[in-house]
């Protein structure tokens, strides 16, 4: 019976707090190629209040993740291999520590290259009604150097050194480096001169059309 009002007491406690985590970043992004496997990363969870508590992850969806790869989650209570849509777990928030709780994905790749997004739910069990949605997004190439598409990449073009988008119409393009530091962003242009990138390493030209996107890896 001590336990039970003891138990029944922890809940109240907690509930007199609105939010009892917060997180770093809401989204993460992978840049890797094939021969980088596991790829993995993490987003941080923070507690906001003064006891140690539980929250719970949830994988809710999976965007345009090849089925070769193998996700992987470890929230540093218990390591998940394989996890699948629909899977969620347990794990432990401390409070009052001077470093974050982190949340690793991880992906076997099998040597496959792909684009896609995972996404999360964090939530307190005890009030699941506060959610913090999270994505890891993998951009994953093969390992050779070179112009490689990932995706639909039809409404676009290469010509004499540039990437242009068909039929004069404008879209968003994002340059990255290979460990997903972003170095160029235009949104509503035509077409983006290779002249004009970063010189003597490899890069990711990312293109976003309305509903379509494409993924090229290439070496300036």
């Amino acid at each position: 019976m001590k336990n039970l009002i003891l138990s029944l007491g922890l809940v109240s406690s907690l509930g007199s707090w609105a939010q009892v985590f917060h997180v770093s970043d809401t989204s993460a992004l992978l840049v890797k190629t094939t021969t980088q496997s596991p790829a993995h990363w993490y987003i941080e969870v923070f507690s906001d209040c003064p006891v140690d508590t539980t929250l719970r992850w949830k994988a809710t969806h999976f965007d345009n993740i090849p089925a070769e790869w193998e996700i992987l989650m470890d929230d540093q209570t218990v390591f998940h291999p394989n996890v699948q849509v629909g899977d969620s777990a347990d794990f432990a928030l401390l409070a009052n520590q001077s470093f974050a709780t982190k949340l690793i994905i991880g992906a076997m790749l099998n040597g496959t290259p792909g684009h896609g997004i995972c996404y999360f739910d964090v939530y307190d069990p005890y009030n699941p009604a506060i959610v913090q949605t999270i994505s890891y997004e993998f951009i994953v190439t093969p390992s050779t150097n070179g112009l490689t598409d990932l995706k639909d990449d039809s409404f676009l073009e290469w010509k004499e050194g540039v990437l242009k988008v068909r039929d004069g119409r404008e879209a968003d393009f994002e340059v990255l480096d290979l460990s997903g530091k972003w170095l160029i962003k235009n949104e509503r242009i035509n077409q983006l001169k290779v002249s004009d990138l970063p010189k003597n390493q490899q890069l990711i030209i990312k293109v976003t059309l309305e509903n379509k996107q494409a993924i090229i890896k290439i070496y300036n």
